[in-house]
């Protein structure tokens, strides 16, 4: 058996996101008998147009049509506030589909697996899969959870459940974290393509080939750049090597106040830039760029030299000494 383990598609009927549909054309060119997508098929919980529904129905069907195994594992996107009752639920009655919103054990193949879907209580909502996958004999337990321990595209590290609930099976692969990752016993195969604006990670999917030697390896779609560039003049955005057709972009424009009525022509010159590189330009923001002020160093007060007399005469008034002796204390000083 030779698998195909993706998810987080997010897919959406916007202008910006019509990108993320290339990855079916992309996974056509490939052979393998079963596609698994480990949650958040879409972005949106419902409320689909009906042009967008049967948009995604027909590029899941291609591979069903040719033979292929779809298996879709219900994410947190994936519905609004019934789990047992996921949008793309009605894909199961498809032919060569099958759609996982609650935890169940399937044999695909030659191997065993389990599939737990999103849950905001999986202590609870994965009861008896809980005591152990690997005592019922699963190769491979499929998840779209948090765990705690994964980092978001932020680098932020995530509170989520704990993933030893799932480590008693043998490999542990899921969704819903975007950046490709290993937490403990879990690995994130993470977003085919980059999902937000200043996502940095590589996308990927994993190929998982059950043979005589479970050969797992990786595949890297060609997928567009969503990118956060900030410049404090026009001629900072040019050409860049790095730029590949049909890059996003979002611009930040730093200028002094003083400037802002050359606004207009920078954002000329900038439409212009991106027209030429087949860049789409997502958004442009003018900020004013304050000086920084430099903080106020404290001064810590300087000792002031006090002479031996002084001294002296401190410690008389201290310690009430009379005058006569205060004299003859001078006077040895003076000495």
């Amino acid at each position: 058996m030779q698998a195909i383990f993706t998810g987080d598609l997010h897919l959406t009927d916007r202008k910006e996101d019509e990108y993320r549909f290339k990855i079916f054309d992309y996974l056509y060119t490939k052979t393998f008998d079963v596609l698994i997508i480990l949650g958040d098929l879409c972005d949106a919980k419902d409320c689909h147009s009906g042009v967008f529904v049967n948009r995604v129905v027909s590029a899941l069907l291609r591979f069903a049509e040719q033979g292929q195994e779809v298996h879709l594992l219900m994410g947190n996107h994936d519905y609004s506030t019934d789990p047992s009752c996921p949008f793309f639920l009605f894909l199961q009655a498809c032919p060569n589909c099958y759609y996982h919103n609650t935890a169940q054990i399937w044999e695909i193949g030659n191997q065993r697996l389990s599939f737990f879907p999103h849950s905001r209580t999986p202590e609870q909502y994965w009861p008896s899969m809980l005591r152990g996958p690997c005592d019922l004999g699963v190769d491979l337990a499929l998840c779209h959870q948090v765990f705690s321990g994964a980092m978001s595209e932020s680098g932020v590290e995530l509170r989520g459940y704990d993933a030893s609930l799932l480590q008693s099976a043998g490999r542990i692969l899921a969704g819903d974290v975007h950046v490709p990752q290993v937490v403990g016993p879990v690995e994130y195969v993470g977003a085919p393509y980059p999902i937000r604006f200043g996502d940095s990670f590589e996308p990927r999917m994993v190929l998982y080939d059950s043979g005589a030697f479970n050969v797992w390896s990786y595949l890297y779609p060609p997928s567009i750049q969503k990118l956060v560039l900030e410049i404090s003049d026009p001629e900072q955005f040019e050409y860049n090597p790095t730029w590949r057709e049909g890059d996003q972009v979002k611009i930040v424009l730093s200028m002094k106040r003083s400037n802002f009525g050359t606004w207009e022509a920078c954002r000329r010159k900038i439409k212009k830039v991106c027209e030429r590189n087949n860049l789409m330009l997502c958004g442009l923001e003018l900020r004013e760029r304050v000086r920084q002020k430099l903080s106020v160093v404290e001064k810590k007060p300087q000792a002031v030299p006090v002479s031996y007399a002084d001294q002296f005469l401190e410690y008389c008034k201290y310690a009430n000494i009379d005058k006569t002796d205060r004299s003859v204390g001078r006077e040895l000083l003076e000495i």
